[in-house]
């Protein structure tokens, strides 16, 4: 079943159903620990600004908005961002939301803090990867921290690449095969999704990096590792775990003798 996924793909993946499928995943109590995980390791002072990218539908930036801090969130998701500033005007909190692709997007503020959760780190090829992470090192204040949170880097998703699997939620069924391309590191998934007799089909592609290439990635943007978890209860990393949470921290440019 090899096969080939544009690099663009993630442009209009997350759409009907899919979006659906994405928003009901998370229960709001897991996304509320994960908030507060969040806040403890970036750091951050109250009424902080923090970058959410991408945000999604807003599952993080929600929680931490009512906590007073200043989120912006971005996503390239139409339907995401229409959700998401529906709760955001319903509730009056302060977070800026921007439709766009990191890639191209122009941010004009400046972050103590930022995050990329929820498997979304890894999207790009490595060209891509560069932008990425050099967009996010540009706009984050010295001392701020980069949280990356991925099941996808290679010491977790390499050792138990599930062939086949099926997800069943609140009247949706998901289900997965998945392949894995060895020549250039990364897995496409086939997704089917199924509700009330209506299928959609849908692929995405995860470029797979190790722990390594990441961190020397990062180090190119003076944003050097300080520490990986594999829970929000900071248990450390080991090859295997389900899960890495990465804390990068942004250092001042070391000036040449």
């Amino acid at each position: 079943m090899l096969s080939s996924v544009a690099d663009n793909w993630y442009e209009n993946f997350f759409a009907g159903i899919n979006c659906e499928m994405w928003e009901k995943a998370v229960p709001e109590e897991w996304s509320e620990r994960e908030a507060a995980f969040l806040l403890d390791v970036l750091q951050v002072a109250p009424g902080a600004r923090i970058l959410d990218v991408p945000c999604g539908t807003g599952r993080l930036a929600l929680p931490l908005a009512r906590k007073g801090f200043r989120v912006t969130g971005v996503d390239i998701s139409v339907d995401f961002i229409k959700g998401l500033t529906q709760k955001v005007k319903a509730e009056n909190l302060p977070v800026q939301i921007i439709q766009g692709n990191m890639l191209t997007l122009e941010l004009s503020d400046f972050f103590d803090g930022a995050y990329c959760l929820g498997n979304s780190f890894g999207y790009f090829d490595y060209p891509g990867m560069q932008v990425f992470v050099k967009k996010v090192a540009a706009h984050l204040k010295p001392g701020g921290r980069f949280i990356i949170n991925s099941g996808m880097v290679a010491e977790s998703i390499l050792p138990r690449i599930p062939a086949e699997k099926t997800y069943y939620l609140d009247g949706l069924t998901m289900q997965v095969n998945n392949e894995y391309l060895v020549n250039d590191s990364y897995l496409v998934s086939h997704l089917k999704y199924t509700k009330n007799q209506h299928s959609e089909e849908h692929r995405f592609k995860h470029y797979v990096y190790t722990l390594g290439e990441i961190k020397r990635l990062l180090s190119l943007f003076n944003l050097h590792v300080v520490a990986l978890y594999s829970t929000i209860e900071k248990t450390p990393y080991q090859v295997g775990d389900a899960q890495v949470y990465l804390v990068a921290e942004k250092v001042t440019a070391t000036k040449p003798n």
